[in-house]
């Protein structure tokens, strides 16, 4: 059973090379996504093992923009003709596995056919995320006074209104997907453009884009949550809780697979902390570096 990890980054090619390395195995692929802002020579040096790929349909990311959502449907694009997997497991490069890589693999293939992405509605759940998708959001815009400009168009203009009769539901714009549901995606978005320029203008509307169109759809019953560990239990500025040493043992204590958010610039101990105990799970003998 064959695991394609789509992986989308802008930075830090020696962590990226950390996190292909850890998840390697004889039935796992990986496709990147650099950010077209992003020279991407520092990381060519990773095709040189024969399952990294490199996805050649670049878009720029902006953070909260449309960008991730692009440079998501660009991987799906190449990877669903390229070769038959169970699963595309769309991560960033500051996610990193706390499960070894033989326990993600055999988790997969005990859950196989569940479509992992959380599905919170803004009508209740999720609440405070509403006017994300409910308002005009210029993030996209790449000019000077947009926000200024953000707020006429929001006092003057109607409110907007979704293009389809679908309620809109999302959280994490982390996922795993079997290739039916992202073909799906595909599909619903040939016969749907006006989706595509609704979400042109919301915020982080990756953390809906996606799970709408699976919740309101036949995928809606194999649906199960994220399997993403993410810390929000900080000060309100978008970003989620660096990961550091104090959370070691709240990520070996979670159900969850993967989580983020690293970055091994600010604290790589963390990251020692988790190679270490994958490396001593997998082979006792292993002696750490002290």
């Amino acid at each position: 059973m064959k695991i394609c990890h789509l992986i989308l980054t802008h930075k830090n090619p020696r962590q990226l090379e950390r996190l292909i390395n850890i998840l390697q195995h004889p039935d796992a692929d990986f496709y990147i996504h650099i950010d077209k802002k992003t020279d991407q020579s520092p990381f060519l040096y990773l095709a040189d093992q024969k399952n990294v790929f490199f996805v050649k349909n670049r878009t720029k990311v902006y953070w909260a923009g449309y960008g991730t959502i692009q440079a998501t449907l660009n991987g799906f694009e190449e990877i669903l003709p390229a070769k038959e997997y169970a699963y595309i497991n769309v991560i960033s490069g500051q996610d990193f596995p706390i499960k070894s890589t033989p326990e993600i693999h055999d988790f997969f293939r005990t859950h196989q056919g569940t479509e992992f992405i959380t599905c919170e509605s803004i009508e209740d759940e999720w609440k405070d995320a509403a006017p994300r998708v409910r308002k005009y959001h210029l993030i996209n815009w790449q000019i000077p006074g947009k926000f200024r400009l953000e707020k006429i168009v929001n006092k003057i203009m109607p409110a907007r209104k979704f293009p389809l009769n679908l309620p809109v539901v999302g959280r994490s714009n982390w996922f795993s997907l079997t290739p039916a549901a992202a073909k799906y995606v595909l599909d619903f978005l040939v016969q749907h453009p006006e989706y595509v320029r609704y979400f042109k203008y919301t915020w982080g509307g990756d953390e809906f884009f996606f799970a709408t169109i699976l919740f309101n759809s036949p995928f809606r019953e194999r649906i199960a949550d994220s399997l993403i560990y993410v810390d929000w239990n900080v000060p309100v500025t978008g970003h989620p809780k660096l990961l550091d040493a104090t959370d070691f043992g709240k990520l070996l204590a979670s159900d969850k697979l993967f989580a983020r958010k690293f970055d091994t610039d600010k604290n790589e101990e963390i990251i020692n902390m988790l190679e270490k105990h994958f490396a001593l799970a997998i082979s006792p003998s292993f002696i750490p570096n002290k």
